[in-house]
Parts: C-alpha cells; structure tokens; sequence
C-alpha cells in the first residue's frame, strides 16, 4: 500500500490559520481528548475550529447559477453572468465559479482510464468502514438529486430535509404516511412487519405494478432499464423486494435501504412517545415533531460522526447550533453543481461485499433491497461496520462503478467546469506548477503529465482524486476543504438549528433530551431493534484510526 500520510508543501497556505485546522489537531491525542471533556473548552474550540473551516470559502450567495438564458431551456451554453434569475431560480443549481472553456482535454475514453484499477490491485483504506460511503451515499441522494436529461437541473429543495424517508414534496410525504388518529398509530410513517421487525411496505404489486397508493413517488432511479438487462425470473425476484420510499436512490442497493429503514423505524418510535406523553396531540402534531425530531438527530450525526470521521484530527465536532447563529456564513442554502461532482466517491466501494457469511459482487448487490430483511437490520448494520473500505483516489474504482466516473467527467465538461488549480486558488491553497506537486505516486504524476501535458489543464474532478488523502482523514486535501465548507454551512443554518425554532417549544422536552443523548448511529440502531439482535459495534472508524 502506497504511502498517504506524508505532508506535501501545496497541501496547505501556509498560515498561521492553516497550521491550526489541519496541523495541530491531528497531533497530541491525549490533548484533544482532554480538550473534550472540558465543555467550555470544548465548546469554544469547536466555534473557532468550524469559523476557520468556513472561512476557507466564499459567502453565500453566490453570483453564478447552471441556468440557461431565459427562454432557451434547451441551450446548451449556461449563462456566464449574474442576474435575478440566476439568483433566484433554484430548478437549477447554483455554481462556485462561471463557466470555462477547457481547450483540448484528453478523450474521455483516456480519463476513464485513470480510475481504473491498477493491476497490483486496490488500495485499501487506512481508516474507514465501509459504513462510512454508505451513510455519504444516502445521506447526500436526499439533497443532491440531478434531473437525468439535464445535469445542471435539481430536483430538491436545497435543504438537508432527509426526502428518502420523507420525500420530496407534500404529496409524496402523505403517501408515506399511515394518517390515522387512531390511539397509538399517530404520527406513524407506514411499515409492514418481517419477522417482527418493522420495513418500510413494498412499492410494487404482485402484479408487477407500482401500487395505487404509491403512485406518486418517484420510482427508483434506472430500475426498469436494469430490470430490462436480467433474465424474467431475478427481475421478478428484485422488483418484489422494492421498499415505497420517499427517495429514488433509497432502493440502489441494500445498504441505502438499510439506513432508511433505520430512520423509517427511529421516526416511528419516537413518534410513539411523544402520542404517550402527549395523548391529546392529533396526528398531524405528532408526525411533524416526530419529523423534526428525526431530522436534527440525523443533522447532528452528520457533524458528530460523519464529518469527525472525515476531518484529519482527533477533535471531534460539536452540532452546536449557536455556532452559525450570528455568523456571517448563515445564509441560504443553495446547492453548488461542483458541490455535486465533488461527492462522486466511488473508488470507496469494493468490489466484494461480505454479508450474512456470504460474498457479493457489486452487480449483485444492485437494487437488491431483499437482502436486508433477509439478513436483518441490525446484522446488515454490522456488515458494513465490519468491512474495510477502499481509499478513495485514482486507480481505484471498481469495474462496475467506472461507468459512473465516465458520466461524472462528462457531466463537469456539459457545465464547463473549470480546472483544479482554479478551484485550489478559490479555495486559498496556492496554484501547483508542477505534476509532482499534486501526488506522491508516480503512476499518477506520469498519468496525469501524459493525458494533460500543463497542469493547469487538469480538470476538476479528476484533480480533486489524484491528490493523497491526508492523515487521519478520510479524504485528500482540496476535497476536504471543499467539503468542510459546505458541510458546516448546510448543516448548521438548517432551519431546525435556527435560535427561534431550537427549543422544547418545537421538539419537546423529551425530543430535546433525545437529541442531545445521541452521538453515533449505534445510538440510533440499538434503540430499534429487538435486544436480542443488537450489533457488536458500529462505526465508520476502521481499526480504532482515531
């Protein structure tokens, strides 16, 4: 396994601010574990550390969006200026920098290539679980959602609302919904009992057709084209196995599924406490704070395990709401196109999956959502907690994902992405002037000096993968920069963590102690499923990397 720890001199600015986000904190683990269990310290140390990350970006608004000239929704050229449109129109997705011409790039047969696998075979990762791209996958297909004939479109509201469990809109969320004031069915979301233990109900007949009372939701993404390429009998056999979820991704693989139904389950407990202790609340009460409830626990997952798996250091966040209440970077939400290219982490996912003492490929695992009740929540939980993820970074994605990488590349050239170095300059780092400044492996110099002869020709979305990933991180550096920016700023100005809606007079007193008591995802599965079945340990730390 190559080398990915070593520090490169473009892989920070140099400041005195630099030194203390990405340098100190990952040294020392016994201080910053004595950091954390000061709260004051603790508290402080997390404003300052997220105001840092923050400021590595530009504020919100920004000027640009992906949308075409009005009348022309067909044009092909985006708009390269600032208009009332293009700040207010969010079918579209907003962009970080205006479009550029890229001259002369290398085919994308040729770039294809570099995500390939090399023949020495893949690099593992140091650090993660394959919990980890699991819970990236469907955390962010709730809010990233492209409208397939047109990449620079959005189906979303730009917010983190978690729509592959509660979907996109209020007529999806209705028909997920039981909807009944029947004493201890109030505020439930609907389900169907496997071996005692709660799914979400099937999508489809056993006539093959979506039922009736699922006819609005969006069914899953590519299905009945896949469907098309498999012999009549597993096509039957998949299509039976469908969830009706909010989201079109939920039911990719069984893992998506998984978390899904985590939180399908979550929101219908803590809906049944608060109908107990709130007897005379209606339906409707009961299912929105159960939702709100639900939702701030997932927001808080997302900072307290996600990000600190993700950040190279021992610090782990804190979702403090004050943090973002009077900041300067709390503005709204809207979703980056380059945001979208940047979480395109297929080289994270192997090529073989260990489930239930079985082993799957990758084309196996495909919209197959049967394996999880067959192997329950808690022991698909497991699976992924117990498997080793692969690094993410060049020369690593597996065959059955490289066609997305193909899709990936075209889709930043459609939205005249512009280069790496543009991004690395915007983003504070300095501009890298030569090929051996980028990465420390020698096939990726030579690859990337071949295909595009200059560096500043690199393309974004391959640049963002051929820099090493950091030290006790996850990711490499420019990405996670990236990433840290956009993941605070989403997260913390969601509505629900605004100062006038974050209080028991929202969520309850017994919501807000939920809320605070939670910290991990095994927080969260413990509490729904039987005591029996409870996992080992869950986690996306691998080896006890940090």
């Amino acid at each position: 396994m190559r080398d990915t720890s070593r520090d490169r001199d473009t892989t920070r600015d140099g400041s005195l601010k630099d030194w203390l986000i990405d340098t100190l904190p990952a040294h020392g683990r016994m201080f910053w574990r004595l950091v954390m269990t000061i709260p004051l310290l603790r508290k402080r140390m997390n404003r300052f550390m997220i105001n840092v990350a923050v400021d590595y970006g530009a504020m919100r608004p920004t000027p640009y969006s992906s949308r075409p000239p009005r009348g022309d929704p067909n044009n092909p050229e985006i708009a390269g200026y600032t208009s009332w449109d293009s700040l207010m129109d969010k079918r579209w997705f907003a962009r970080y920098l205006l479009p550029k011409e890229m001259p002369n790039l290398p085919p994308i047969d040729e770039v294809v290539k570099l995500f390939e696998v090399k023949s020495s075979g893949p690099t593992l990762s140091s650090g993660s679980t394959f919990l980890f791209p699991t819970f990236a996958q469907w955390f962010t297909d709730g809010f990233m959602m492209t409208v397939l004939n047109d990449t620079r479109q959005t189906l979303t509201c730009h917010q983190i609302d978690v729509s592959p469990v509660y979907g996109l809109n209020f007529e999806q969320t209705n028909a997920l919904r039981l909807n009944s004031e029947a004493s201890g069915k109030k505020g439930l979301l609907k389900f169907e009992l496997l071996d005692g233990e709660a799914y979400a109900p099937k999508l489809y007949n056993s006539d093959g057709n979506v039922k009736p009372e699922f006819s609005v939701l969006r069914p899953p993404l590519l299905f009945e084209d896949y469907l098309k390429t498999l012999p009549a009998s597993e096509a039957k056999r998949l299509k039976a196995a469908i969830f009706a979820f909010g989201g079109e991704r939920a039911n990719s693989t069984p893992y998506t599924a998984m978390l899904n139904t985590l939180f399908l389950r979550e929101h219908n407990r803590i809906a049944a406490q608060l109908e107990r202790e709130n007897p005379s609340w209606d339906d409707e009460r009961v299912f929105q704070t159960a939702r709100a409830i639900n939702m701030v626990i997932i927001l808080k997952l997302v900072v307290e395990e996600y990000v600190s798996h993700i950040a190279p250091m021992y610090f782990r966040f804190s979702a403090d709401p004050a943090v973002a209440g009077r900041a300067p970077w709390n503005k709204p939400n809207w979703m980056w196109i380059e945001f979208n290219l940047l979480y395109r982490w297929h080289s994270l996912c192997p090529d073989r999956f260990e489930i239930g003492g079985k082993a799957y490929s990758g084309p196996d695992i495909i919209f197959n959502s049967g394996l999880l009740p067959e192997v329950g929540l808690s022991g698909l939980m497991q699976a992924a907690s117990d498997q080793r993820a692969w690094e993410l970074g060049l020369f690593n994605t597996p065959d059955f994902l490289l066609h997305v990488e193909r899709a990936s590349i075209q889709q930043a050239r459609a939205n005249k992405i512009a280069s790496y170095n543009d991004y690395r300059e915007a983003f504070k780092f300095p501009r890298v002037t030569r090929f051996e400044q980028i990465s420390d492996d020698p096939e990726i110099v030579e690859a990337l000096r071949r295909l595009y002869g200059d560096v500043d020709n690199i393309e974004y979305f391959v640049g963002l993968f051929a820099e090493p990933v950091m030290r006790l991180g996850a990711l490499p550096p420019l990405l996670k920069r990236v990433l840290a920016y956009d993941a605070f700023t989403f997260v913390l100005t969601n509505p629900l963590l605004s100062e006038h809606v974050f209080n028991e007079n929202t969520f309850t007193k017994s919501g807000m102690a939920l809320i605070a008591s939670t910290g991990s995802l095994q927080d969260v599965l413990n509490r729904n499923v039987p005591a029996g079945k409870q996992a080992r340990k869950i986690t996306m730390d691998y080896g006890g990397a940090k």
